[in-house]
């Protein structure tokens, strides 16, 4: 997914475009196949969607394929998709399922002759299965790395170019401008939620079951998911007021939205004004949340995430979740969601809708 932007750039031809793929997806994609469905809106034609996967080995081709043109590319009413490949040639480790770019072939496009690009065979079959979807290809590029000076060629036509500086494109001034970050890699992005060390999770780990003991026999009461449900919304204040947050609050925020009523309560600020300080309150959590109580950090990590349309964050707060508890209900149901292309327009309403039933449980049990 992409972050809405409150300006409009123009991207005039492939260079332009490969060189804005990585604000787009929020990280430096390798080895990658990129996915960007196109829509037409007041005249114009404009891009919508970014969808990136790991290019598949050949005998992954068909069931890659069919995913992402029967799940997250058919549900966003495109025109068209432009296709772009990342790597995968001679030596890389995604492998080339079609030969190699030719000798002859000269980035800047001043010698004749096709190349024979990575992975034809994968876009030859993006394209047939995308056609009968009614969605035609416009364009089809392969880059060895997006970079400044790096070539690109098309897969279809005589056509070659180099790339801009992606550091220096009026798109990144805009997104930077929209407060999005473009990190250098995917691997880059995941240490933005690593764990803090074993030791001091241990400890924390310790002070949460010892303030559990205390809390256990008030869990199950209205009145105490009220208090909890205050002290998140305090601990969210005081960090759009920029105050650090003690031991003591981490600890009780983290004991509140294990409380799924409170939880799903919390979600609801992705919808408010306080939404960015809610956002850097789960991801301070996540680093510092011990398991199991990192799973529901993450999930409301997540889902802010996906609500502005950052599906790079929103897929590696899943991860977490994924790595400790799988079982994990909302964390299954927003991953299920990301990998269908659910617009965050729908998942908005979960959100509402996920509120509205825990005020409710609460309100039956007397504690508004």
């Amino acid at each position: 997914m992409t972050t809405p932007l409150h300006s409009t750039v123009k991207l005039t031809d492939p260079g332009d475009v490969l060189a804005a793929v990585p604000h787009l997806l929020g990280f430096h994609p390798v080895d990658s196949l990129v996915m960007i469905t196109v829509h037409a809106r007041s005249g114009s034609m404009r891009l919508g969607m970014s969808v990136r996967a790991d290019l598949p080995a050949p005998q992954d081709r068909d069931r890659l394929v069919e995913h992402l043109v029967r799940g997250p590319i058919s549900r966003q009413g495109a025109e068209a998709v432009i296709l772009a490949v990342v790597g995968g040639g001679a030596g890389s480790p995604a492998g080339s399922d079609h030969g190699e770019l030719s000798p002859a072939a000269d980035p800047r496009g001043q010698q004749p002759g096709a190349p024979v690009l990575p992975h034809n065979a994968l876009v030859g079959m993006l394209r047939e299965t995308l056609r009968a979807a009614e969605l035609p290809v416009v364009q089809a590029v392969w880059t060895a790395e997006i970079g400044q000076g790096n070539g690109w060629h098309c897969y279809d036509e005589h056509r070659c170019g180099v790339i801009a500086d992606p550091a220096t494109s009026s798109l990144a001034a805009a997104m930077a401008a929209a407060g999005s970050v473009t990190f250098a890699s995917r691997e880059e992005l995941a240490d933005l939620v690593a764990s803090e060390p074993a030791d001091s999770l241990a400890r924390r780990a310790a002070r949460l079951d010892a303030a559990y003991e205390d809390v256990e026999q008030e869990r199950v009461s209205a009145e105490c998911a009220s208090g909890d449900l205050e002290c998140v919304l305090a601990a969210v204040r005081r960090t759009a007021e920029g105050a650090a947050l003690t031991e003591e609050d981490l600890v009780r925020v983290l004991i509140a939205v294990s409380d799924h009523r409170v939880r799903d309560l919390a979600l609801s600020t992705a919808l408010t004004e306080w939404a960015g300080a809610a956002e850097q309150l789960w991801l301070t959590l996540v680093r510092k949340a011990p398991a199991p109580e990192m799973a529901e950090a993450a999930a409301l990590l997540a889902f802010s995430a996906y609500l502005r349309g950052d599906g790079a964050l929103a897929g590696v707060a899943l991860e977490k979740i994924e790595s400790s508890r799988p079982e994990h209900r909302l964390g299954m149901l927003l991953r299920q969601a990301l990998e269908a292309g659910i617009p965050p327009s729908e998942i908005a309403v979960i959100a509402k809708d996920a509120a509205e039933d825990a005020r409710t449980l609460l309100d039956e049990e007397g504690a508004w």
